[in-house]
């Protein structure tokens, strides 16, 4: 483990990041619509740097939701990369977020969709924001050969990243499975009162000492917002009941000390059992999602290692 990260891991763990994740329903929303109405995206500063650093940066809307395409050229480029970014379903991306989608462009030399999805925290549930993650991926099969586009998610972006394919599965298989699918720290939502579920909780406390991040608590307050009194499939609250039948290559990123590392062995038991070609990669000693920070050596590796991943 490198110093850099020992030393960032301990700052974060003596701020009490984790306190925020014991917040009750009420007041997580008031966090999360607090930290909305902070400006962490320009569109005219955006396109700026574009012009700077001699790429296209293209905007338009899916369903009355934001949709910025990263381009090399003015014409589409023969592949794309569809990036949910992370947030708890709750939180809007941040300049980690916009930084990997501009690099991950200019690596490949494909375009990167990135999508502002409806978060739970604008009063929708979780299942609109399955339909205009569906419909943007829809509307990339008319843009791109399905073989040429993969999918990127983190966090609560790595369970969407799944779930559009479990949705489309659930719909019959109406749009072609991409090329391959990223998932970096992906968890689920499931009703941990629940007999059933009984062991995937005890799991998520047994990792919580290692965690500087997540507080497994958080998992019912998250199940609580993102369903409400409504009626949803499951797999759209916890991928690990959904049916990956022919999925494509789907490689799943964990942070060894992450208490969402608990929903490995439940993913790979879901692969397995469509036989779904899969690969976990762990990053000893790491925290969630930690291919998104470049500051760190483990972090930088593992997001040069995704590049190359979505290079071919």
């Amino acid at each position: 483990m490198s110093l850099t990260y020992k030393i960032a891991s301990s700052i974060v763990r003596l701020l009490g990041v984790k306190k925020m994740f014991l917040k009750n329903k009420e007041d997580m929303l008031a966090y999360a619509r607090k930290e909305n109405a902070k400006v962490v995206f320009d569109l005219k500063k955006a396109k700026k740097r574009a012009e700077r650093k001699n790429y296209f940066l293209f905007h338009r809307e899916v369903m009355g939701y934001r949709l910025l395409s990263y381009q090399k050229n003015q014409m589409p480029a023969y592949g794309a990369v569809l990036y949910l970014f992370g947030g708890g379903m709750i939180t809007q991306p941040d300049k980690l977020d916009f930084s990997l989608a501009e690099r991950i462009m200019e690596k490949t030399g494909k375009d990167v969709w990135f999508l502002f999805y409806p978060l739970c925290s604008e009063d929708v549930k979780v299942d609109k924001t399955y339909e205009v993650s569906f419909e943007t991926y829809r509307r990339m099969t008319e843009n791109y050969k399905a073989e040429n586009l993969s999918v990127l998610g983190f966090s609560s972006g790595a369970c969407l990243a799944l779930g559009i394919f479990l949705h489309n599965n659930a719909l019959g298989r109406p749009l072609p499975m991409p090329e391959k699918i990223i998932s970096v720290s992906p968890g689920g939502i499931p009703d941990v009162t629940l007999h059933e579920n009984r062991e995937i909780w005890e799991k998520l406390n047994a990792l919580n000492p290692k965690d500087i991040m997540i507080e497994p608590t958080y998992i019912k307050t998250a199940r609580e917002i993102a369903k409400g009194d409504a009626d949803l499939p499951e797999y759209m609250l916890d991928g690990t009941v959904g049916d990956f039948t022919d999925f494509p290559k789907t490689y799943f990123y964990y942070g060894e000390n992450e208490c969402l590392y608990a929903f490995a062995d439940e993913f790979q038991k879901a692969m397995e059992k469509y036989r779904a070609p899969y690969e976990i990669i762990v990053g000893k000693g790491m925290c969630h999602c930690y291919p998104l920070a470049r500051f760190f050596r483990e972090g930088r590796e593992a997001q040069d290692e995704i590049i190359e991943l979505l290079k071919s």
